[in-house]
């Protein structure tokens, strides 16, 4: 708190600017409408930019060309979690969410999987905490020295 208040209430930490993310999917081409597969990519990008958001230190920006980092969302599947519970009838689709993302830095790329019970918005949540820890383990947020 007390760097914050030093700070300004800025969201840099110890003088660092914050890590600038791009995040995109492939576009299909030759088709006017999208289709089902792109629809849910474009879902994913929406729900990651929305968590990537709330997180510290992380900054989304639309242009590429000024990213640190690169997340291409390559597919947000939804599975059947299975019946519901004591053999009744099932009010509500039970699903689990699995997003897809692939990661580019520099040289750095791994790619990483969030998984959520439910709409993408939980997996997205779980995929905005795993590219934090990994922007933070390649030691992407410290700028380079000349």
């Amino acid at each position: 708190m007390l760097c914050a208040v030093l700070g300004g209430g800025q969201a840099k930490s110890y003088g660092k600017e914050s890590v600038r993310i791009f995040v995109f999917t492939a576009q299909t081409e030759g088709s006017a409408a999208p289709d089902e597969a792109q629809q849910s990519r474009l879902a994913g990008v929406k729900e990651l930019k929305e968590q990537l958001r709330h997180k510290a230190g992380l900054s989304v920006v639309d242009d590429r060309a000024q990213a640190d980092v690169l997340i291409e969302v390559l597919e947000l599947e939804q599975r059947d979690a299975g019946d519901g519970g004591f053999g009744g009838a099932k009010l509500t689709p039970l699903v689990n969410s699995i997003l897809r993302l692939h990661l580019t830095a520099g040289d750095n790329q791994t790619d990483i999987k969030g998984m959520g019970p439910g709409s993408g918005s939980k997996a997205a949540k779980d995929a905005a905490d795993r590219v934090l820890k990994w922007i933070v383990r390649n030691r992407v947020d410290r700028p380079t020295t000349a």
